[in-house]
């Protein structure tokens, strides 16, 4: 965590009431395709995804510069036998963006002193100028600002390579639990007669079900750790075609079965895959980034009714 100058300072009031996402955003809003659109609410932290407004919140404050920065974890002091030194320190680090000063000041030994923070995407601080002395003297000398790239992935990593808290086994098993559970009406209800014709259906149809998945990562594009990233992962899970299986043991994608022969005990299957895929996407603190998305894997979702067939003669006799 980043340590702050122990100055004795009088410090101004500091009021910002900027969102982590100023303005507006242009873009497309959900059309009658499936899919990720930014522009929900006209917001850039928000995006569409099937119809469905999802935030996706930029990252948290930084807790140190960025690795490439100078950082100092020490108050500055001056040695017994020493030269006058620069020293930079970096600012705390605020969820905001778009600001780093608002016009306050705090004073030092009468100096006036801008008050600064850093913000998601630059490290701001103050340089001191530090004098020998009994006591040394610290003069504020400017101030600098150095821009920050958070990312979820090290530098140099391919888009397709890059997946931030991905989780095949947990995201199968959380949009699992929004399948509906399934039952199978039968035309006529549990039992026929050879050459009549059943028709079956799935009780609820099954349609397109998506889980939302929030996870925090760290910040590996500026080699901080500490700083949280979040990542959200849609998880969409798509009905496939279904395989119907009849008592007579075979098989069909056609939902209509017509019995040749006397059938007990037997039972109509339907044989339902789900197509689980995710998309992710993360802030940088301003826009939407979008992850590639990616085949998780499949969900089947076995369903049966106990079936019977009866043989009827065309005559009594």
């Amino acid at each position: 965590m980043r340590r702050s100058l122990l100055l004795a300072v009088c410090a101004g009031s500091v009021a910002s009431s900027l969102s982590l996402f100023a303005g507006t955003a242009s873009a497309d809003y959900p059309g009658p395709g499936p899919g990720p659109t930014i522009g929900c609410s006209a917001s850039a932290g928000e995006f569409s995804f099937d119809g469905a407004c999802v935030a996706v919140p930029g990252p948290g404050a930084p807790t140190r510069p960025a690795a490439s920065h100078l950082w100092i974890t020490q108050v500055p002091t001056a040695p017994n036998s020493c030269s006058p030194y620069t020293i930079t320190q970096w600012a705390t680090g605020i969820s905001s963006v778009g600001w780093s000063w608002d016009g306050s000041l705090w004073t030092l030994a009468g100096q006036r002193v801008p008050i600064l923070y850093s913000t998601p995407l630059a490290d701001n601080g103050w340089i001191w100028t530090v004098a020998c002395g009994s006591p040394g003297m610290v003069r504020y000398t400017g101030a600098v600002s150095v821009p920050r790239q958070p990312n979820p992935c090290p530098p140099g990593t391919s888009t397709s390579a890059c997946r931030p808290g991905y989780d095949p086994p947990g995201f199968l098993a959380a949009v699992q639990r929004q399948l509906p559970s399934e039952k199978i009406l039968a035309t006529p209800p549990s039992q026929d007669v050879v050459g009549v014709p059943v028709d079956p259906v799935l009780q609820p149809e099954p349609a397109l079900e998506q889980a939302v998945i929030n996870v925090t990562v760290p910040d590996l594009g500026d080699g901080d750790p500490g700083e949280g990233i979040h990542v959200v992962w849609v998880v969409q899970a798509a009905p496939q075609a279904v395989v119907w299986s009849w008592p007579d043991g075979t098989r069909s994608e056609i939902a209509r079965w017509i019995p040749q022969v006397d059938e007990r005990g037997g039972r109509i299957l339907a044989e339902l895959d789900y197509l689980v895929t995710a998309a992710g996407f993360w802030s940088d603190g301003v826009t939407v980034q979008q992850l590639p998305s990616l085949t998780v894997g499949t969900i089947s979702v076995p369903v049966a009714l106990p079936y019977n067939v009866q043989q009827v003669q065309s005559s009594l006799g």
